[in-house]
């Protein structure tokens, strides 16, 4: 007999009610969010990314697409990375009031759609308090970042990461709570935060020419990338800082102070080209001028697929 996926899926969690489900929903920061919580809880449990018949797991982690294709099951534990838009907010909810625990972005999910949220066990995890749990930053360079991560006791668990920008620490936050949640020691939590490293093209910093450094972030295709990515470099020291993007109204509000100039690529001039704009029809006349401008500790951010500035990746 054939089942169609989501009637498989439910057939699977009623045959198999030890298995516990992370459900993980979001308008983006959804991968980084799994990356993060697979390498943490897997210090400690058997881990799978959906389900695979081949593995009785402890936890099954599945992200959350639509509302009409997924199983009719009560999530022990959902995360919501990001919302958008009042409709993405009430399909989220509506699960999340069905889930034994909720835990929510504090910085990316607006406090307005708070309104869709009737389940009472609820824990928010973000960059700073009111969120119960957070990061708190102590050094943060080109080599990562090092801080504690704290918790709703205030207990401080010191961690270093290999990961640039704030909006990426908060997946480990995130995973540090889920771990709390099932008494995952402490030394595992830790161990499995510091082995997280960049998705690739997700502020992945490399070598470039005379001895400047790329930050690929051109994997990430959010709305809110160019605007994290230029919050990260801003916060680190360099002679120079230069935004490479195809689309100039993602920049549109950079500080004119700390960045040196935003190259964009494609004939969409959106504005007017001056002394930090400047806009290019070809992808081997961005190269060329790029190249006389980088420098040494220079930073380029890099927001689309550019691979020939990129001598190595310095994470790898």
């Amino acid at each position: 007999m054939f089942f169609s996926p989501k009637r498989h899926l439910e057939r699977y969690f009623k045959k198999n009610p030890d298995v516990k489900l992370i459900v993980i929903a979001g308008s983006y920061g959804r991968k980084s969010a799994n990356r993060a919580l697979g390498l943490v809880l897997d210090q400690t449990f058997t881990v799978t990314m959906g389900v695979n018949s081949k593995i009785h797991p402890d936890i099954v982690i599945m992200d959350y697409v639509s509302s009409g294709e997924f199983p009719d099951v009560k999530p022990d534990v959902m995360v919501i990375t990001s919302c958008l838009t009042d409709a993405e907010a009430k399909s989220f909810f509506a699960l999340a009031n069905k889930s034994q625990h909720v835990i929510i972005n504090f910085n990316d999910v607006p406090q307005k759609y708070s309104k869709y949220l009737m389940n009472p066990e609820v824990t928010t995890y973000g960059d700073e308090l009111p969120a119960d749990y957070y990061f708190e930053n102590h050094d943060f360079t080109l080599s990562g970042q090092k801080g504690d991560i704290v918790n709703p006791d205030r207990e401080h668990i010191p961690v270093s990461v290999k990961l640039l920008g704030e909006h990426n620490l908060r997946p480990l936050v995130m995973a540090a709570a889920v771990a709390k949640m099932f008494q995952v020691p402490r030394e595992d939590i830790v161990k499995g935060i510091e082995s997280v490293r960049p998705l690739h093209g997700r502020m992945s910093p490399g070598k470039g020419l005379k001895g400047s450094v790329i930050i690929d972030d051109s994997a990430d295709d959010s709305i809110v990338s160019v605007e994290y990515g230029l919050k990260a470099i801003y916060a680190l020291e360099a002679p120079s800082r230069i935004l490479v993007t195809n689309d100039a109204d993602k920049a549109k509000n950079f500080d004119r102070n700390l960045m040196s100039e935003i190259l964009v690529l494609g004939s969409n001039k959106t504005g007017k080209e001056d002394g930090k704009i400047h806009y290019f029809d070809d992808e081997l006349d961005l190269i060329n001028y790029l190249g006389s401008r980088f420098e040494q500790g220079g930073i380029v951010l890099l927001e689309i697929p550019l691979p020939s500035i990129i001598e190595s990746y310095i994470w790898e």
